[in-house]
């Protein structure tokens, strides 16, 4: 089960990540800087933010390491890129790699999207057309990143349409986020409610446990997304787990096999910790696109304005 991710932990994580990669691709070719980013830092990565309670698509976790593991060719003082395009233009080679990493941000918010938003990778892509919708909505927020980057547009940005871009960028690649502002994907349920059977699970719905697990090395924390069956039911009992309470801690004492549960990988022993279940009747995120286009369309109308006095100015 793929699902976007929240939280603040997740971008702190992902900046040293990011800053990681790149010192570590300095002066690697692309087969080696893989290789090397990837084995070191993706499966950290998953770790790390699952024991925040997120879960990352292992596909973009990669992409996001070598993204960013190759954006080392173009960074100084060891941007091997650069210092090629500086002999060739005899240019300085520092400043030549200054240049061309602001112009590579552009392409660094990709690896990011990828995180956040899965169906840029395909996935949870159901038809042509939802594919075709999905590459039109990410071509138009990302020139609107672009034009960002780089304060221009039709014509130069003033620094509110800066800001109208931003907003725009962020409703058409992360509409998810806006959306939960208003409408959270999730509620946290009590434990003992839940356990309770006071909360229905209804068929289909997902409910994530937080638990933590005693290890040799200390207690790992983790989130499991269980689907409820076919045939529903109240409390955990729908997912196929048995919990006990034992010295005011709630405990997994065993999952029936062939259950949801089960194949999740809960185990016995396991400390839940919280539990959130999935709402239904959550608007589709989708509703948030025509929001950012209408920023978009009013920044455009802006800019067209601006252009037009200009060009009368200079005739």
């Amino acid at each position: 089960m793929v699902e976007t991710v929240s939280g603040g932990n997740i971008y702190i994580l992902l900046a040293m990540t990011s800053l990681l990669c790149l010192i570590l691709g300095l002066g690697l070719p692309t087969t080696a800087n893989y290789l090397v980013v990837a084995s070191l830092l993706a499966g950290v990565v998953v770790e790390i933010a699952s024991a925040s309670g997120l879960v990352l698509p292992l596909i973009a976790v990669h992409l996001y390491v070598f993204y960013f593991g190759l954006m080392a060719d173009v960074t100084p003082p060891v941007g091997l890129a650069a210092y090629a395009a500086a002999a060739i233009s005899r240019a300085d080679p520092i400043r030549t790699g200054i240049q061309a990493f602001t112009y590579e941000i552009r392409t660094a918010i990709l690896p990011v999207v990828f995180i956040f938003n899965p169906e840029l990778l395909l996935i949870g892509v159901t038809s042509f057309w939802h594919g075709l919708m999905v590459f039109v909505v990410s071509l138009i927020a990302i020139l609107s990143f672009s034009a960002i980057t780089q304060g221009w547009l039709l014509v130069r940005l003033k620094w509110y349409e800066i800001v109208l871009l931003a907003v725009v960028v962020v409703t058409l690649f992360r509409p998810d986020f806006v959306l939960d502002q208003f409408s959270p994907a999730y509620q946290t349920v009590p434990t003992e409610i839940f356990l309770a059977g006071v909360v229905e699970a209804p068929p289909g719905r997902l409910v994530r446990f937080h638990v933590t697990r005693e290890t040799n090395y200390g207690p790992r924390f983790k989130l499991f997304s269980v689907k409820v069956p076919k045939q529903g039911g109240a409390g955990t009992s729908a997912t196929g787990v048995v919990v006990d309470k034992s010295d005011g801690r709630y405990v997994v004492s065993a999952t029936r096999p062939g259950t949801p549960a089960a194949k999740s990988g809960i185990q016995p022993g396991d400390i839940l910790t919280e539990l959130d279940v999935e709402q239904i009747g959550r608007p589709n995120r989708r509703i948030i696109y025509p929001f950012g286009l209408a920023v978009l369309g009013l920044v455009l109308g802006l800019q067209l304005v601006r252009r037009r006095r200009e060009g009368e100015q200079v005739s």
